[in-house]
């Protein structure tokens, strides 16, 4: 099991990786967004909840809070809230940063559901993801009716196994 700033730092690098390949290949056509900080938190939502779904263990150790916005993992926030509403550009690497992001890419299971739910939910925009995250009835939905500040991880893994692994 791995942190949500691991998880975090793997789709900021996957999102930088993807923009700067495109850029190169003077791709006119296509718009690449960068990921900000409402984008990622909803990534790593969602990356729980497939992952949840499909394995039925927790992709990382952190919990989930229902937050005005939608779902939040306030270490991520804590980490990444510098940035605003601009797009979060990767930086150097610790070690323990490359040991982490080396560990999710050598664990076939996991590199796979997170370049599914990248490349199924990176495509919209951080706002259409924090749409999606309030559905009604939803996890999200569910601990603010109960006026709970941590959504339920078996909230998580029921909504996405019916209603959005069986979709992607």
């Amino acid at each position: 099991m791995f942190s949500a700033n691991d998880i975090a730092l793997w789709f900021v690098l996957k999102n930088n990786a993807e923009i700067k390949e495109n850029e190169t290949e003077n791709d006119e056509y296509e718009v690449y967004e960068g990921i900000t900080h409402l984008k990622l938190q909803k990534l790593i939502y969602y990356a729980q909840g497939v992952y949840l779904a499909i394995t039925g263990k927790k992709l990382f150790f952190n919990d989930i809070e229902a937050w005005t916005h939608g779902p939040v993992v306030p270490e991520v926030y804590d980490k990444y809230k510098v940035y605003g509403k601009n797009n979060i550009k990767s930086t150097t690497l610790t070690k323990e940063q490359e040991k982490a992001i080396t560990d999710i890419e050598i664990d076939r299971e996991t590199s796979e559901i997170l370049n599914m739910v990248y490349d199924n939910f990176a495509i919209y925009t951080a706002w259409q993801l924090r749409q999606m995250s309030h559905v009604k009835d939803g996890p999200w939905d569910k601990a603010v009716k109960n006026g709970n500040a941590i959504i339920n991880t078996e909230d998580i893994k029921e909504y996405f196994s019916r209603e959005i692994v069986s979709d992607v």
